[in-house]
Order: structure tokens, then C-alpha cells, then sequence
């Protein structure tokens, strides 16, 4: 009966953890760089050119990713021959499928591969964990090596854990295969090498303990050493037969794609990252020490896994986890601890590249949490089931509302996410979490495409925006979008500093927040306009929202048929309730007209509804002078209308006094006669 009932739920199991898995991860992908849509379409070309030479495309060296998005632009390009003219945003959904896909089936493939090392309740709660981790969703979501080598390394480790338990040669060869393809995404998966001697080792030491032979090495010690080279260059052989077969730049140029790979790892062991880092309230372009990691993986990991990691820990110190689990549990320890020492060796640092030692960590937790409710519950099983249900929900009520900003995860055992990122223990916004968000905001402006907007992250901003991004320090900008990553890390500050300063004081159009916390800022450009530096002082009132403070004008004297620099200043009184158009005319002593403008604000793009009370408003105007103007002082005629009844806004002069037609006459240039 309990078979064919196994026969049934593990079915159902399966597809729900690989669609929980799946769909958080594949909808809505992260791209923030575009480096490795750019580097499987040169993969791609060298294929189909037989250069296989230029398929080394990098250090990391990123063949897994590579192949993995060709195939999704290939498939792509056989349902869509304008594949290539899609959106970016369009391409990476695509190209985001199947590295997602293999990273959800590994996800299942630990269910399973857990279940052999454990039981059905631990491998049903770890692999849940792991598939709703705020960190590994934001790492994965993302079109890069990490979370694709993440996976590869961790299904490759936990068959070495299976290798040794169960001495099971499959089991190892599996480990190799899945160990190459870890190694030709990332080459930190080297780790597996010196964790496989690791393992090997301490099972042979720990089977000699528990038969009393630990003491007797002279006679078992050459036996022991056999048992250890024999399977480790069983996988090595496996590891490099599909290194070797999936990158055809080993076919040809073996040593220079080896060389490549060296070269990259031995930079990235002596060089710090080429950008500013913030860490601990202090920036630096160094390395930022050994509480980097540490630090990160104690903000990222949930409070659930928190718990349950401390828990385990804590029983496997004083010897309460059984004895069967007891080897496999100090060996993911020892997994965590060395991997996170290789990465700190090197002095470049970022916090995906722990993702292999935090999954390792959500896996212990995941024992924790199920050996803890398997000794409340001893044997009523609806009670250790109810509380696993639990400790999923808790994982899932702290990550999924979150969708799909991820990133902005923080754990409060460590205090509010204000006061983390504020003090710049870390940066925060790594994935340009919200630039979307802004750039939505100002796609949904009056002539957006029209638009240029000013930003710091470039690539994570403009595959969003409609209208044209430009540097901040461009001339013609309407717009500027300060993000929280770059300036807390004064990233490239040297570009938007004087910005910055110049408008941090003023009153944001748009602030994305998570947590109560700023992500992303929208300002609106223009001068600080001093009402007591206007040339023309008015002061009239339109309505009761809108005040004129004064206007300029350039040239003074004009000659027919020449044009006009006219600029208005504008104050919201009150935050303006209506859309208005603004009228110019130009009319002579006896009022007839002889040139005109009629607009919203700031030629469209600036309408009186998006204006805040308080805000000051330089809108601008090209009046062309009629050719049959007369000579002599010119007037303008200026007020606002609404443009679907044509109804003009009542104007009032500086006195209170309301004036007729409900326009203000102003002296104009003066028109001459050549």
C-alpha cells in the first residue's frame, strides 16, 4: 500500500516542486548586464563559421550558459524570424528559459538525490526551501553562470555524498558529468575536486573509527589511499570527457582555452573588482576583508533558514542528530566552510559568487527544520508533516510577495532593511531592482518617446524606456534617474555627482521604494528658478493653482519674419487639478495678431497635471514673427486653456484684480522694418 501510494504522490511532488521552482524564476527575468546575450551570439556565430577557436568568449569560461542561451536564440529565430529585432526585454525572456528549466530540474533532481541520503520529509522540505530562497531566486533569474554552475556543483557534490554511503559507482560517475558541466560554466566548480579527496577521505577514516582500526594505519593505509585516487580519477575522467566534448575551442586550441581559463582565475584571486564596493559604511576599491561574506550570507539568508541552520548546528556539535546523518551533515559543513575560504582567498568579491555555500547552507537548515519537527512529532506523522508545512509557508510568506524583486530581501534578525542599507553595510539594488519601475513611470508621460532621460545604469534602464537615454550630464534631458546602488557606491561619480548635489534637495516626481527604503529616484530637470532673478517680474494668478512669476524674452528687437525665444516661469500654487494649454500670442498696439503658439507645457512633455505644489516651471516658446508685422512695440498675450472645451482659466494680476479674456498682456520686443 505505502508503494503505490509513493507511486502516486511523487509524481505530484515532483511537477509542484519543478513548477514552484519554474515559474518565480521565468517570469519576469533580471538582466542587468547583457554580456552573455552578447557572448552566445559570437558562440553561435564561431559555430556556424567552424571557428571554433573564437569560441572562447571568456575566463569564466561560460560554455553552459552560452550553449544554453544559443539554443533558446536559435529556437527563437525558427518561431520568429525577427528574433533579432524583438525588444531586449523580449530576447531575455526567452533566453532566460533554458537556463531556468535546468536549474528547476536540479532543484528536482536534489529532491531526489536527498531522499537517498535522508528521508522523504527532509529531501520534501530542503528542496522547497531552496526553490523559495529570496537569494537563490534573485541569483537565478538573472542571465549569467552563477546560478547555472550553483546547480551543477551542488547535484555533482550530494552524488559524492551518495558515492560514499552507498559506494555506488553510477552514483560517481554522475558526479563527474555533472562536476564537467560545472566546470565549463564556472571555474570556482574546481571546488569539487578537493571536496571529492575530502569526502573519500573521511568516509575511509570514519569506516576504519567506527571498526576500531583508526589506530592500525600502517596496515590499512595503502588500501585507504587506493580507495581514495582510484574513484577521484574515475571522476576526473568523466569531468574532462565533457569538458573536452561541449566546447569545441578544446578540439582545436586546447591549451589557449585552458590558459584563458587559468588566467581569468588567477586575476580574479590577485585583483580586486574593477568597481567601487561599499561594505560595512565604507567604500572601497580594494578587497573588502573577510566579513564580506560572512556579513552577506547573514543579510540574505531568510529567517526561517536562520533558525533552522543555528538548530542543526547546534545538534550536530552535541551529538543529537543520528548517527547515520552524522558524516553527510559535518561534510556540508565543511562544504560551506572551505568553499566560502576559496572564495575569500580571492580578492574579488561579490555576493553571488557564494551561491554553491548558501545552497549548501539552505540544505542544512532544511535537516534541521524537519529533524527538529521528526522529535516533536515522533511518531504522529500529521504533526511532523503540519510543522514542515509551516516552516514552507514561513520561507514562502517572506519571498514570494516579493516578485519579482527578490533582491530587496534583507533579514531582519539584523535590523530594518532602512537601517542596513542607509548605514551602507551594503549597497543594496544589485539586480538595478526598480529601474523598470521608473522607467514604466516615465513611459506613461505624455509624448514618451519623445523623452530623454539622464541615467547612471545605462543597461538596466534604457532596455525599458521608450524615449532615448543619454548620459546625465547630457545638455537636452528632461528627465534624471538616480539609482541607490551607484551612489552609495560612488560608482563612476565623477559623472553625476554635480547632479546629484545639485538635485537631491529637490522634490523627486517618482521614488521607487521597497521596504520604505529608496530605490530609484526621478527628478525633473530645469534651473532653480529665482523668482527674484526673473527679468519680467508678473506674478499673476491662473485659477487657483497656477501662478505666472515672470517671463524673458530674446531678441528685444526683431525684424519680421525672425523668431522669438520666449520663456515663461511658472509656480503650482496648489497641485494643478487640470490639464491646461498654454497660449502665446504676439499682437500689435491695436491687439491684432501676428504670431502665436499654443501648447502644453514644455512642448507637451511637461503637462500642468504633473506638476507638484511648490514647483517652479521654466517652459519655453519659439514665436515666429508674422512678415507683414508692423513696426513698433509688440505685446504678449499669455493664459491657459482646456483644450476640450476651449474655456480659458481666470487670470488675476499681482493685485488681486481680474483681468479681461482672461489673458495677461505683457510687453513684447519691439518690431522693426528693414
Amino acid at each position: 500500500m505505502q508503494k503505490q501510494s509513493r507511486r502516486v504522490w511523487m509524481p505530484v511532488f515532483s511537477i509542484f516542486l519543478f513548477l514552484v521552482a519554474f515559474l518565480p524564476r521565468v517570469l519576469y527575468p533580471v538582466a542587468r548586464s547583457a554580456v552573455w546575450h552578447d557572448r552566445a551570439l559570437i558562440f553561435t556565430d564561431a559555430l556556424k563559421r567552424g571557428d571554433f577557436a573564437d569560441m572562447i568568449q571568456s575566463p569564466h569560461p561560460g560554455v553552459m550558459t552560452m550553449w544554453l542561451v544559443s539554443i533558446a536564440q536559435w529556437t527563437g529565430r525558427l518561431v520568429n524570424p525577427d528574433y533579432d529585432n524583438l525588444p531586449f526585454t523580449t530576447q531575455v525572456q526567452i533566453e532566460i528559459i533554458p537556463l531556468v528549466l535546468v536549474i528547476s530540474l536540479a532543484i528536482v533532481l536534489t529532491f531526489f538525490l536527498l531522499w537517498r541520503l535522508f528521508d522523504w520529509q527532509i529531501a520534501g522540505v530542503v528542496s522547497l526551501l531552496l526553490a523559495l530562497d529570496p537569494f537563490h531566486l534573485t541569483i537565478s533569474k538573472t542571465l549569467h553562470v552563477d546560478a547555472l554552475m550553483s546547480a551543477f556543483v551542488m547535484v555533482s557534490a550530494l552524488l559524492m555524498l551518495l558515492t560514499i554511503r552507498q559506494s555506488n559507482r553510477r552514483d560517481l560517475l554522475w558526479s563527474g558529468l555533472f562536476g564537467g558541466l560545472a566546470l565549463l560554466t564556472k571555474s570556482p566548480a574546481l571546488f569539487l575536486v578537493p571536496f571529492l579527496l575530502l569526502c573519500l577521505g573521511a568516509w575511509q577514516l570514519w569506516q576504519r573509527w567506527e571498526n576500531g582500526q583508526l589506530g592500525q594505519m600502517k596496515v590499512w593505509w595503502w588500501e585507504t589511499a587506493v580507495s581514495i585516487i582510484r574513484p577521484t580519477l574515475i571522476w576526473l575522467l568523466v569531468a574532462a570527457v565533457i569538458y573536452i566534448s561541449l566546447w569545441p575551442a578544446m578540439w582545436v586550441q586546447p591549451v589557449a582555452a585552458i590558459r584563458t581559463s587559468i588566467s581569468g582565475t588567477t586575476r580574479h584571486t590577485t585583483k580586486p573588482h574593477q568597481n567601487p564596493i561599499i561594505f560595512m559604511g565604507e567604500v572601497t576599491d580594494d578587497d573588502p576583508g573577510l566579513l564580506y561574506y560572512p556579513v552577506h550570507i547573514g543579510l540574505f539568508t531568510t529567517e526561517v533558514v536562520t533558525v533552522a541552520f543555528v538548530f542543526v548546528l547546534v545538534a550536530l556539535v552535541i551529538g543529537r542528530v543520528p548517527s547515520r546523518y552524522r558524516l553527510t551533515l559535518w561534510l556540508c559543513l565543511a562544504f560551506i566552510l572551505f568553499f566560502l575560504l576559496q572564495m575569500t582567498i580571492g580578492s574579488k568579491k561579490s555576493a553571488r559568487y557564494i551561491l554553491p555555500a548558501y545552497q549548501f547552507i539552505i540544505i542544512m537548515a532544511g535537516i534541521g527544520a524537519a529533524l527538529f519537527w521528526q522529535w516533536v512529532g515522533k511518531d504522529r506523522m500529521w504533526l511532523v508533516v503540519s510543522g514542515l508545512v509551516v516552516v514552507v509557508v514561513g520561507q514562502t510568506a517572506v519571498s514570494l510577495p516579493r516578485h519579482p524583486y527578490y533582491g530587496t530581501y534583507l533579514n531582519r534578525f539584523y535590523g530594518s532593511p532602512a537601517a542596513i542599507l542607509e548605514s551602507g553595510v551594503i549597497a543594496g539594488q544589485e539586480q538595478g531592482e526598480g529601474l523598470d519601475l521608473a522607467a514604466n513611470y516615465l513611459n506613461n508621460l505624455p509624448l514618451s518617446k519623445l523623452s530623454a532621460a539622464g541615467v547612471q545604469i545605462v543597461e538596466s534602464f534604457d532596455r525599458y524606456y521608450h524615449g532615448k537615454t543619454v548620459p546625465l550630464t547630457d545638455d537636452k534631458v528632461d528627465y534624471i534617474v538616480f539609482a541607490r546602488n551607484w551612489i552609495m557606491r560612488d560608482m563612476e561619480a565623477a559623472a553625476w555627482q554635480d547632479e546629484w548635489t545639485a538635485y537631491q534637495n529637490r522634490q523627486p516626481k517618482y521614488v521607487v521604494e521597497f521596504d520604505g527604503v529608496p530605490y530609484v529616484w526621478v527628478y525633473k530637470t530645469g534651473p532653480t528658478i529665482d523668482a527674484n532673478s526673473i527679468a519680467h517680474p508678473v506674478n499673476a494668478s491662473l485659477g487657483q493653482d497656477i501662478r505666472l512669476l515672470g517671463y524673458a524674452f530674446e531678441p528685444q528687437q526683431v525684424q519680421p519674419g525672425e523668431t522669438v525665444h520666449l520663456t515663461l516661469y511658472w509656480e503650482a500654487i496648489n497641485q494643478p487639478a487640470g490639464d491646461w494649454t498654454v497660449f502665446t500670442h504676439l499682437l500689435d498696439e491695436t491687439e491684432t495678431q501676428y504670431g502665436q503658439i499654443d501648447s502644453q507645457p514644455q512642448g507637451g512633455k511637461y503637462p500642468t497635471y504633473l506638476w507638484f505644489a511648490g514647483e517652479r516651471v521654466q517652459d519655453d516658446y519659439i514665436l515666429t514673427v508674422s512678415p507683414d508685422a508692423p513696426a513698433g512695440q509688440a505685446q504678449l498675450a499669455i493664459g491657459m486653456y482646456a483644450l476640450q472645451t476651449l474655456e480659458r482659466l481666470p487670470v488675476k494680476d499681482v493685485n488681486g484684480v481680474l483681468l479681461e479674456n482672461g489673458r495677461i498682456l505683457l510687453p513684447g520686443p519691439v518690431i522693426g522694418k528693414q
